[in-house]
């Protein structure tokens, strides 16, 4: 048994499957050793997966860009950070499977704002995650263009409990991390 420096179900499961190919490797006649395989793992960082950079308010940021890596967002989040509410700002390219990811956001979002990443030429258009995240929830979501007027509407949205959560495209979460100085 090793501990798994990432938080989330499915990143233990990506690690058993990284040593498990580690092992696979060895039966190959690879030299690899046991000690350093252990050293690299305990090291593992993957910036934009469960990064949280910010405090006060605290402000997550998760590339997850489809339904599956929601799903398991929205669930390691609620197992290791406790929270009273999440807003979430998403916003994702266009040619992903938004039906689905919507349906996740229903099930741990309570707030959610639908923006975009400036430097992607192929995120989908705010106003239509919203329209496709109502037909799915039933809920309406707040709109805008720009992920600093998303910030800004989530920040004044939360209180010290609750939790900012900004996913759907790793061009989101790099732009929230220049953004927010980080």
């Amino acid at each position: 048994h090793l501990p798994v420096p990432l938080q989330g179900e499915h990143q233990a499961l990506n690690c058993g499957l990284a040593l498990a190919l580690l092992d696979q490797l060895k039966l190959q006649g690879f030299e690899i050793e046991d000690e350093k395989a252990i050293k690299g793992l305990a090291g593992v960082y993957l910036p934009g997966r469960m990064e949280m950079i910010r405090q006060d308010p605290r402000i997550l940021v998760d590339g997850a860009h489809n339904a599956a890596s929601v799903q398991a967002l929205i669930r390691a989040v609620g197992q290791h950070i406790p929270y009273d509410s999440m807003v979430m700002i998403f916003g994702c390219s266009a040619e992903k499977d938004i039906r689905g990811m919507m349906g996740q956001i229903a099930t741990g979002a309570d707030k959610v704002i639908f923006t975009r990443a400036a430097k992607s030429p192929r995120s989908a258009k705010p106003k239509d995650l919203a329209e496709v995240y109502e037909q799915c929830s039933g809920r309406t979501a707040q709109v805008t263009d720009s992920l600093k007027e998303a910030v800004h509407i989530a920040r004044s949205a939360v209180s010290r409990e609750d939790i900012i959560c900004i996913c759907g495209s790793f061009y989101l979460v790099g732009e929230a991390k220049v953004l927010l100085g980080n």
